[in-house]
């Protein structure tokens, strides 16, 4: 099955980037948008991406593909890496940008793709070692009150956990004691 999510992965990137065009558009804040570059005039990217053609001002952005033109280039730290599916069947590379959310964040000729770590094995100077997810479980103590669940989050002060049949509960950080690997 992760194969499968693989080569879907893989046959959505390379099916989006028969154009020898496809570019994807950075921000600085790390959001982008991909598509095919139509144009590139008066500083303005012009793209026909999957919500249609749009035009974005070249400050505004970095550019991710072969087809960018040279001054709008993301500049990215020479970390080649190759990510191949566990079975061997697809493999992609690039340089890579970023980890996160324990996936890989490639700049390709194609533009920016990502690959979920547990999918796919990595070889390269730039590879970085998925760490397993921690286990969310906590207990909660206060006095003879004990709840059990997972730790969703931290908001204003209380500790927002999922308990079975019950479903996500808020609880005063400051009463409570929180025991497991999830607690702050």
């Amino acid at each position: 099955m992760r194969t499968l999510v693989f080569a879907s992965i893989m046959l959505a990137t390379t099916g989006a980037a028969q154009g020898i065009n496809q570019v994807t558009l950075k921000y600085d804040d790390g959001s982008g948008v991909s598509g095919e570059l139509i144009a590139f005039e008066n500083d303005v990217f012009r793209i026909q991406a999957s919500v249609g053609l749009i035009a974005i001002p070249a400050q505004d952005v970095s550019c991710i593909g072969s087809a960018c033109p040279e001054e709008t280039v993301l500049e990215v730290p020479s970390a080649p890496v190759r990510l191949t599916a566990l079975d061997g069947a697809f493999s992609v590379s690039g340089n890579l940008i970023d980890f996160v959310d324990n996936e890989y964040v490639l700049a390709t000729d194609i533009g920016e793709v990502r690959i979920d770590a547990t999918l796919a094995t990595c070889d390269g100077d730039g590879c970085v070692v998925p760490q397993p997810p921690l286990s969310r479980d906590v207990t909660l103590t206060n006095g003879a009150t004990t709840i059990e669940g997972k730790l969703v989050r931290m908001e204003n002060g209380a500790y927002i956990v999922n308990v079975d049949q019950l479903g996500e509960i808020r609880v005063d950080a400051s009463i409570f004691d929180c025991d497991g690997d999830a607690c702050p």
